[in-house]
């Protein structure tokens, strides 16, 4: 209910709705708040390219105040919370060296919770630049999947009019996930076998 009345407000507010959604939007990610019907939202307010635009812009800014967030203030908390995620001590060495990379993949597959996993990066060894700009990079392509559906649902119900046939959205919407589920697939096999050999190294280690 809460958040159909932020999507209700931010339609009546014209064009200063943008900046006003991006401020709810960072804050719901900082606080890690489901924001999937955020996302969705994106679309069915402001279109595909804007909508995909200001949810990026916001889940980036939100992304890197946890990270800070949680590198500063709540770093011991965070440290201690590790000890639940194996699997980031896993790949804490190769984030290090491969931070860009790493990052990049780790967003592209959904391994950890998003919102959540931005304190954890914190307390890892990677540096601020490379986990930013793999953050963005690696979240483009599921964003403008959400945002897509949230496009789709404006133009069959208030544009239904002059919009396409539903088969046409269906299917974009169905080429669309296919891939970003294949780069998914193809980004987490990869992580697979990063952990896979880091195992393989520290055995070897007498």
């Amino acid at each position: 209910d809460t958040l159909q009345a932020v999507v209700e407000h931010v339609e009546s507010m014209g064009n200063a709705g943008l900046v006003y959604f991006a401020a709810v939007y960072t804050v719901a990610e900082i606080l890690a708040i489901p924001a999937f019907p955020l996302t969705a939202s994106a679309g069915y307010l402001f279109g595909v390219v804007k909508g995909t635009g200001v949810v990026l812009a916001s889940a980036s800014v939100a992304a890197a105040v946890s990270f800070l967030i949680g590198r500063t203030l709540l770093r011991s908390y965070v440290v201690e919370a590790l000890e639940s995620y194996p699997d980031f001590k896993k790949i804490d060495k190769a984030i290090g060296t491969e931070g860009f990379k790493l990052m990049l993949l780790l967003r592209l597959s959904p391994i950890f919770p998003f919102a959540l996993s931005n304190y954890l990066y914190g307390a890892t060894s990677v540096q601020f630049w490379p986990y930013f700009w793999g953050t963005m990079l690696g979240f483009t392509p599921g964003t403008i999947a959400y945002v897509y559906t949230g496009d789709i649902g404006k133009a069959l119900t208030i544009n239904s009019a002059t919009a396409e046939p539903w088969y046409v959205y269906a299917g974009a919407l169905a080429l669309l996930t296919g891939f970003v589920k294949i780069v998914a697939d193809v980004a987490t096999g990869i992580i697979d076998n990063l952990e896979e050999d880091d195992d393989k190294s520290s055995s070897s280690v007498p």
